[in-house]
């Protein structure tokens, strides 16, 4: 019963939103046109029962029309427009919440808790970390660091699968989710992934900027934690920085010392 009337009480909220002045007014129209008609049709019921007819019959209609016609409508567009605006800022709020400004793509925070909604279905997670990015802020700024940082943003974006997660863990480091995704699933999009970014990355922001990604995945073992699964991703990525970067590794789904055993994949 309850996600049932979860997903009633989402439905009804979503069409409670008024973002804009012309949805101001169309519901403005449709709140008046209610008013009016429903004392108009009590009355002319109720009228008809007594027989009343003539004059007096319509007099009385058009009163019953006239005070919900002068009272409905700027009622109405000071409500909606309140709405309105409780609409926007909410819908500003969230933005603020789910995505990171910078970059687009989702918070931390939101990123881990939609990871753990998808948890249970299985998959990979893969942490992407940009390579030399220290050296890119020191000799061209942050604000180039930035259009760096968009790009990879863009890179992940465009070059994993629609149902793929993706958001910014801090600083120059990524988190992807591929829900179902196993080791060869992952291993493929890791790959295309740094390929990408080798494309993508020569030149940003008018500077030849060379810049690649390294990747580490852990394919996710039912039972275990999320934050399990990420250290595996996190032990992977650090064996490509340290084999020289520009690379990725996946850790096996069933590896206890994923350090020691984990498979190359060199794009």
């Amino acid at each position: 019963m309850w996600p049932v009337r979860g997903w009633k009480m989402d439905w009804i909220l979503q069409k409670l939103k008024i973002r804009s002045n012309r949805e101001v007014w169309l519901m403005t129209i449709v709140i008046t046109a209610i008013s009016v008609a429903s004392p108009v049709t009590v009355l002319a019921v109720a009228m008809s029962y007594t027989g009343a007819s003539g004059k007096g019959f319509w007099l009385v209609l058009a009163i019953g029309a006239l005070i919900p016609l002068f009272i409905a409508p700027p009622i109405s567009v000071f409500s909606l427009s309140i709405l309105r605006l409780l609409t926007q800022t909410i819908e500003k709020v969230d933005a603020y919440v789910r995505l990171d400004t910078l970059t687009g793509v989702l918070t931390r925070a939101y990123l881990l808790g939609q990871i753990r909604d998808r948890l249970s279905d299985g998959g990979s997670f893969l942490m992407v970390d940009a390579d030399h990015f220290k050296a890119i802020n020191d000799t061209y700024g942050h604000d180039i660091g930035d259009e760096a940082l968009k790009t990879i943003a863009e890179v992940l974006s465009n070059h994993v699968s629609y149902d793929a997660i993706i958001g910014r863990l801090g600083g120059e480091e990524f988190g992807i989710f591929l829900p179902g995704a196993r080791e060869k699933e992952a291993a493929d999009a890791a790959a295309q992934l740094c390929d990408g970014m080798r494309r993508s990355g020569k030149v940003i922001a008018g500077h030849e900027l060379e810049l690649t990604i390294s990747i580490g995945g852990a394919v996710h073992i039912e039972g275990e934690s999320l934050e399990k699964t990420m250290k595996l991703a996190d032990v992977a990525l650090y064996q490509a920085k340290r084999t020289g970067r520009d690379r990725f590794f996946i850790a096996e789904a069933t590896d206890t010392m994923p350090a020691l055993i984990l498979q190359t994949r060199i794009g």
